[in-house]
């Protein structure tokens, strides 16, 4: 079925393409920009660092003038937050929670929904993880990033069934010159770290070159990672071994007017964890993850301009194929999964000066096998699950306001037909010196219940704890109301010095139906003496809160503060756990230009989970934590520039043995690191 299906997903593409290729010749004049967007870069408004974003509506627009809400990280923050993986970027963002899971992975909360309802993008194309489940933000390299935009809140009908409590937008650049860059970042757990093998490595390659028209990029990072330790028992360390390699290339050009790209991934990762001794002898049980990922896209584009009528037409078609290995369990007893993941998606844009109709839609296929590796017995046997989509969504633009209606739906292969609508305006209270606008919207969301979920099997006996999935699942739903008010004014001469002025105001209000979330089993926990999870639907939870933020920019100065409060119980009136009720985060950055330097310092603060009883019999540790980082990096010539990273300055970590004990701690797994890196760019 899976190789059925890429056949037809790449035929469908080159057949697709090729047809309106002969009409883009026909008709086409020389591609360029939105109508909307040429129109508003010639506004007066305009500023000539204002950010494009995409996320919002699906088509380019100023970041100020999008009629939905979109965070954005620049590439030069990005560049100094982070020369790994975007999990501490993504953890600058106001009202994201950034959480470590059991398996040493990285994944995200946004306005009470957890990974597996916020959708992962690059460049505008899902990253899907193959069963469905929440994208490890551990395996996402964070080279050749151009900005990383962030959606609060929901968005289904424009992107999908994954993307009921927003979506994560990965931007990367297209260099337009021939460049080569190398970096090379040695760091150490301190006080934590692990006698024989005490530092963290990591090295980056990146390169582009321009030759018959076509662009070539190519990329790779390795990062070996030690683990650390809070004692010097080594039996059982909170995090273990950690082997990374990422490899990117790409190529994109035209064809005769189409623009046309193809990139292939590749991702392989390595994990060890000691988790303790064998009872009655001295050999340590350990917990292995062994993971291989490839994915390979075809994309082809174009834009077509009417002169006379002012209209402009674009069309897009990606094909996707992704094939992902893996092997975890306990060192003796491993289990293999065979995911794959196969797409074919596409989207049409009619634009005039004040009207965009974006419309599309996917074919989407995921298959899924487990193997019992001792004996090859079949835990899950080969299962697939199929589905087609469309969406359509409508923007009338005017001087001070825009309203978007948009609809989606979905044919789901298990669950059947499923569908989603929104609708959201902007309107500019204030305009000149003092800006005002007010967003709004109301809309419905879903997800099937996937493979995993269903079917999948997390046997991790050696970390206390397994997780079964249950086919008897129904889908989540959920209806969404916002609203957000942003202001911007600018000082000058004041007694404080000239700065610019903002500050943001969003409050949300979720109904959810069967929101899928695991429950512990208390039975099978006694049967098999461990922490047993099954997948369930939580009948109804309400989902209600506000992010409020004020920030200064001066000259050489940059500084935020961010405060997110959510309320998430159940239809009994009991809280969903993991979510923290307070987030605080604040941070300072400082750049003289005099000295080619970059610098931040922030702060997180989370306090207020909920604490699950069972779990916790003997109480609370601890419910309120906060990290401080600092990252600094200067160019120090035209091709050297170096970076300092000081992460968890406090080393601030959850308290283990207190855990084992059955305390409860809110406080991450983490340790103080420290890092050095130097890069060279041609």
């Amino acid at each position: 079925m899976a190789i059925k299906c890429l056949a037809i997903s790449s035929f469908l593409s080159f057949a697709v393409s090729g047809f309106v290729v002969n009409i883009a010749n026909a008709e086409a004049s020389e591609p360029t920009e939105s109508t909307v967007l040429k129109k508003e870069l010639t506004s007066k408004k305009y500023k000539a660092n204002e950010v494009i974003v995409v996320t919002g509506t699906r088509t380019p627009k100023l970041l100020s003038n999008s009629p939905v809400k979109v965070e954005v990280i620049d590439q030069e923050q990005v560049g100094l937050l982070t020369q790994g993986t975007i999990a501490q970027a993504l953890n600058f963002i106001p009202g994201v929670v950034v959480t470590r899971n059991a398996k040493d992975g990285y994944n995200i909360q946004m306005q009470g929904f957890d990974g597996d309802n916020v959708l992962i993008l690059l460049n505008s194309q899902p990253l899907i993880s193959p069963t469905g489940a929440a994208v490890d933000l551990d395996q996402i390299s964070a080279q050749d990033i151009k900005q990383i935009e962030v959606i609060r809140g929901a968005s289904s009908v424009m992107w999908g069934s994954s993307a009921m409590g927003g979506v994560i937008n990965i931007i990367t650049n297209k260099p337009e010159t021939n460049q080569f860059n190398i970096g090379y970042q040695i760091g150490s757990y301190t006080q934590n770290a692990i006698e024989d093998d005490p530092y963290a490595q990591q090295l980056r390659l990146g390169g582009t070159l321009y030759a018959a028209g076509w662009r070539y990029q190519l990329s790779a990072l390795a990062k070996q990672y030690p683990g650390f330790d809070y004692d010097n028992d080594h039996s059982s360390t909170p995090a273990g071994d950690l082997d990374k390699t990422f490899i990117n290339f790409s190529t994109s050009g035209q064809i005769s007017t189409v623009e046309t790209s193809i990139a292939y991934q590749f991702f392989e990762e390595s994990k060890s964890k000691n988790t303790g001794r064998i009872a009655g002898q001295s050999t340590l049980e350990t917990y292995v993850s062994e993971v291989k990922q490839q994915q390979l896209d075809l994309d082809f584009s174009n834009e077509l301009t009417n002169p006379h009528t002012k209209t402009q037409r674009q069309w897009q078609i990606n094909s996707r194929i992704m094939q992902h290995v893996e092997a975890s369990g306990r060192s003796g007893s491993l289990r293999d999964a065979d995911i794959g993941l196969y797409e074919l998606n596409g989207k049409y844009i009619w634009s005039t000066d004040s009207l965009e109709v974006v419309s599309g839609g996917l074919l989407h296929q995921d298959t899924l096998e487990q193997t019992k590796r001792s004996d090859g017995s079949k835990e899950v046997p080969a299962t697939s699950k199929e589905s087609a989509e469309a969406f359509s969504q409508l923007n009338w633009i005017n001087k001070n306001s825009q309203y978007l209606l948009g609809l989606r739906v979905q044919q789901d292969s298990d669950f059947g037909f499923y569908s989603a609508l929104r609708v959201s305006g902007m309107n500019d209270l204030l305009s000149d010196k003092n800006k005002l606008k007010w967003r709004y919207g109301i809309g419905q969301g879903y997800r099937v219940p996937t493979l995993k979920e269903r079917y999948y099997q997390f046997d991790h006996s050696s970390l206390g704890y397994k997780v079964y999935g249950s086919d008897d699942l129904t889908p989540e739903t959920s209806v969404t109301a916002n609203t957000s008010l942003t202001f911007e004014t600018s000082f000058k001469d004041s007694f404080m010095g000239s700065f610019d002025l903002s500050s943001d105001l969003n409050i949300y209000y979720t109904q959810a139906e069967g929101l899928i979330d695991t429950e512990v089993d208390p039975e099978r926990s006694i049967i098999e003496d461990l922490d047993i999870s099954v997948y369930t639907n939580i009948d109804q939870a309400i989902l209600k809160g506000f992010d409020w933020s004020i920030g200064a920019t001066y000259t050489q100065w940059v500084s935020q503060l961010n405060y997110s409060y959510l309320s998430a119980k159940d239809d009994e009136g009991i809280r969903l756990e993991g979510r923290p009720t307070h987030q605080i985060k604040a941070n300072i950055g400082y750049t003289p230009s005099r000295f080619n330097i970059n610098s931040m310092l922030y702060l997180v603060y989370q306090k207020g989970e909920a604490i699950p009883a069972e779990n916790y019999e003997n109480g609370t540790l601890n419910n309120g934590w906060f990290t401080v980082d600092f990252k600094i990096s200067q160019q120090l010539t035209k091709h050297f520039s170096w970076r300092l990273t000081l992460d968890n300055l406090l080393n601030q970590h959850q308290d283990t043995s207190a855990v084992n004990n059955q305390l409860f701690d809110a406080r991450p797994v983490s340790s103080r690191f420290v890092s050095l890196g130097i890069t060279y760019q041609l």
